[in-house]
């Protein structure tokens, strides 16, 4: 049988061949942490489906990925400041259509809905 040194040297081996692997294959290690809520969240998750913390963060993070199609637009590689201005040259900042900006004292939806449904008493 194998000592306790032994062991915890097969073991460091086998992480690291494991780590080589994964990053190999084009994954990236992070470590992050999260807070008692998300703990919770995650574990009955693994109980629930009865896979692998890294799965379950995985198929998180592509979820939202799929939510919010314009997250891959806003990484995509963009034209730098210097090719968007060649590209215009005859247009000046103030000819430029102006940019949206959100009402700020505007009531948000649920808002909305209980002044509507306190104006109805």
């Amino acid at each position: 049988m194998a000592t306790i040194e032994q062991r915890r040297k097969t073991d460091r081996e086998r992480r690291e061949r494991w780590r080589k692997r994964k990053l190999s294959e084009g994954n990236k290690q992070i470590q992050i942490m999260i807070t008692g809520e998300a703990q919770k969240v995650l574990k009955l998750e693994k109980e629930r489906s009865g896979e692998p913390f890294v799965q379950i963060i995985n198929r998180a993070i592509m979820n939202i990925g799929k939510a919010h199609p314009s997250i891959s637009e806003k990484t995509a590689t963009r034209p730098s400041i210097s090719e968007k201005t060649a590209s215009r040259p005859d247009k000046s900042a103030k000819a430029m259509a102006p940019s949206r900006i959100p009402d700020k004292t505007a009531a948000h939806a649920p808002e909305q809905l209980s002044l509507f449904m306190e104006s109805k008493n």
